[in-house]
């Protein structure tokens, strides 16, 4: 039974201090993405269309064939008139010129087998193997995403979460100065009012504690829809340290690459049309004019075909032309992005030493409104300071407390922004 209670109560105490972890919702955020989940069935589709473009272009086709045709004729030779449906020849009848058309029967099993697919196969399966690539590309680019997207919900959650800690550290000390102004009330050192002022400014502090309360949950609820989450637990605390920057060719840029490739594997596989195509076929069964004795005319054919195509209004040269512009505009594409990502690392550096200066500047301040405090609570005690005085210095160094906050989770995000585009 002792057992049993100490394990209900370390189970309490687990629970009461459990926290969420940052890389808990960046795990999350990965394995619920749809874009993700896409771009993997996207490698499924493209293992059943390759399985697909094997049979077609190196497997055997086979086909059951049928054609019955009836051309029946009027027939007035010997001056008798006689309905024939299937007749093969007449001297003088009604209906089509049976040297032109004429009944027939043909059914039977043709198979054909390429001979000369292998370079088309081999060409649609670089195209598929590339397209894997960029979808592997797309997963990184995806995830490499979410880390920002949720690396910067998490900051405002947790900047939420200290600006409802300060509004509990400042209603401690605002009670605490509340008691000392009291009893000096009742020794007539103070007027009344003024702890009335304190009870006032206790009410204006739990009031800003609840628009930050109100703050974290609007932010929490949008870090659970974007991770796929139902959290309600306290977000553990993460401090972002600033890379160096990469020499490694940026993997932005890798999917240009990739799609460079897959244009010119795209334009080979045009080529296939314009090559030789070679294919044999061969079918058996039976073929008559005369339906009564088609048992007869049992039978097996063979042969070989052959196409090549020797002009076709040129369209080969348009689409390599069609080729060499998306290789262009891929090309710009590449060097623009990159001067992009290369600028915004340059400015989110020089924003980061701005806003060390700030941080440091408003820790300054706030180490002087908190010496200002400790004078202005000495003097009130004599009687030389009115808390109206102690509450103006209050109210800023509440402010000034706010403002670091903000100051520490904006330099934060800049940090995972510069991680971002440092990639």
């Amino acid at each position: 039974m002792k057992r049993l209670l100490l394990l209900l109560f370390l189970g309490y105490v687990l629970g009461a201090n459990a926290q969420r972890s940052l890389d808990d919702f960046l795990h999350q955020a990965v394995l619920t993405s749809p874009m993700i989940k896409t771009s993997k069935q996207s490698k499924l589709l493209n293992e059943q269309e390759q399985l697909r473009l094997k049979a077609l272009y190196t497997h055997a086709r086979w086909e059951l064939t049928g054609d019955l045709l009836f051309v029946p004729i009027l027939s007035t030779d010997n001056g008798k008139t006689r309905f024939k449906a299937d007749a093969q020849s007449a001297g003088d009848y009604y209906g089509y010129d049976l040297g032109q058309s004429s009944s027939h029967l043909n059914a039977g099993i043709q198979v054909i087998q390429p001979l000369t697919g292998q370079y088309a196969y081999r060409n649609s399966q670089k195209i598929l193997s590339i397209q894997d690539a960029l979808s592997d590309d797309n997963i990184q680019l995806t995830t490499h995403e979410l880390q920002r997207q949720v690396t910067e919900q998490y900051l405002l959650c947790l900047l939420d979460q200290q600006n409802v800690a300060l509004c509990h550290t400042i209603d401690s000390l605002l009670l605490r100065q509340e008691s000392t102004v009291r009893a000096l009330s009742r020794q007539g050192l103070v007027s009344p009012t003024d702890v009335h002022l304190l009870e006032i400014e206790r009410k204006n502090n739990a009031d800003q504690r609840l628009t930050a309360l109100q703050d974290y949950e609007n932010h929490y609820a949008d870090l659970n829809v974007l991770c796929g989450t139902h959290d309600t637990l306290p977000l553990a605390p993460v401090t972002l340290t600033l890379t160096a920057p990469t020499n490694q060719p940026s993997a932005f840029l890798h999917q240009y690459q990739l799609k460079k490739q897959e244009a010119e594997a795209q334009y080979q596989s045009c080529l296939d049309a314009y090559r030789p195509q070679l294919s044999f076929y061969a079918d058996a069964g039976s073929q008559t004019g005369t339906y009564l004795d088609f048992y007869k005319r049992w039978g097996v054919s063979a042969g070989l075909h052959l196409s090549w195509t020797l002009q076709d209004g040129q369209q080969l040269k348009r689409r390599r032309r069609e080729m060499e512009i998306s290789r262009e505009t891929l090309d710009y594409q590449q060097h623009f992005v990159d001067q992009q990502r290369q600028t915004r690392l340059r400015q989110l550096l020089q924003l980061m030493k701005t806003q060390d200066k700030r941080i440091r500047q408003t820790d300054e301040q706030i180490r002087s409104y908190r010496v200002l405090l400790s004078d202005y609570e000495k003097e009130m005690m004599v009687g030389r300071r009115s808390v109206i005085d102690q509450l103006k210095v209050f109210r800023d160094f509440h402010q000034a407390c706010t403002q670091r906050n903000l100051l520490n989770i904006n330099k934060q995000i800049q940090i995972n922004t510069y991680h971002y585009w440092n990639w």
